[in-house]
């Protein structure tokens, strides 16, 4: 009885979430420049959140963009070609978290397209099980295979140290995460890092000017997507229940009145972590924006 109604809850959760926002948020034009998408991790099995999708899917997105005669860049390509309509719409896809499941089942798929996307670790995790929140841990990239995906020609960015939610800290504790967290993938990698994704999403532009005085160029960006601040991709997130259509439709297509879009909007706020991050001791509720 319960297995059925969990299962009851994961089919009718998203389709209530996206009626609703679909009365909140109505149309939504695409915008000119790359299009963003975010993954987490590539799962068989089902899990206690949304923020995975099935190799399978992945491999029939990746096969449809293709077709379609896509063009793909890594955030920091993106970042380069600025939001100038006429550079085209390339597709920018990133991998929060830099879980193992990316070198085991992204990666071969990804490599028989030759398609390169931004993959983003928590560098004090290299090789450890998740921690930095309340679900069940999954196991991270080595460093040897994060050298390994920046030798293919994949970019690595910073997902900070330890999955600190930035805008809850203070400047010292900040800059740390930042810096070492650059410091540390350009020493295993050997490359620059010049991008950076929002743990959890969240980011202000008190955090932003932080990241750009330490170095970074670029980053991503799925929550707190209305700001509108040069160098900061917006990504739409692909979640477990999502068809390669509901991705299609989400980031590319966009009709009036899609559930798929307005579920875009509304699910950075239930997928995996974001409302369940681990208060710390240095995290203090106001601070400035």
């Amino acid at each position: 009885m319960l297995a059925i109604c969990a299962s009851a809850i994961g089919l009718l959760f998203p389709l209530a979430v996206g009626t609703a926002a679909v009365l909140l948020f109505g149309r939504r034009r695409p915008r000119p420049g790359p299009v963003g998408l975010l993954l987490h991790t590539l799962l068989e099995k089902k899990e206690p959140h949304f923020s995975y999708y099935s190799p399978d899917k992945f491999a029939a997105l990746l096969g449809t963009l293709v077709d379609d005669n896509r063009t793909f860049s890594t955030v920091s390509e993106a970042a380069r070609c600025g939001r100038d309509p006429d550079s085209g719409m390339p597709i920018v896809v990133t991998f929060d978290d830099g879980f193992e499941s990316f070198y085991s089942r992204a990666l071969p798929l990804l490599s028989r397209h030759n398609i390169k996307v931004t993959v983003f670790p928590v560098a004090g995790f290299l090789g450890r099980a998740s921690t930095w929140d309340t679900l069940p841990p999954q196991a991270h990239l080595t460093k040897e295979q994060v050298r390994e995906i920046a030798a293919l020609g994949h970019e690595i960015g910073s997902h900070t140290v330890s999955h600190a939610n930035l805008t809850l800290l203070g400047d010292t504790d900040l800059a740390e995460e930042l810096s070492r967290s650059k410091a540390i993938l350009e020493d295993i990698t050997g490359k620059p890092v010049s991008s950076l994704s929002f743990p959890f999403g969240q980011w202000n532009r008190r955090v932003w000017r932080m990241a750009l005085s330490l170095g970074y160029t670029a980053a991503t960006s799925y929550a707190n997507c209305m700001r509108n601040e040069q160098g900061v991709l917006r990504l739409w997130g692909i979640y477990s229940f999502d068809s390669v259509q509901d991705v299609w439709e989400r980031a590319l297509r966009q009709p009036r009145w899609s559930n798929a879009v307005a579920r875009g909007y509304v699910m950075p706020n239930f997928a995996k972590g974001t409302p369940m991050w681990k208060f710390r001791k240095n995290y203090a509720l106001l601070r400035g924006t």
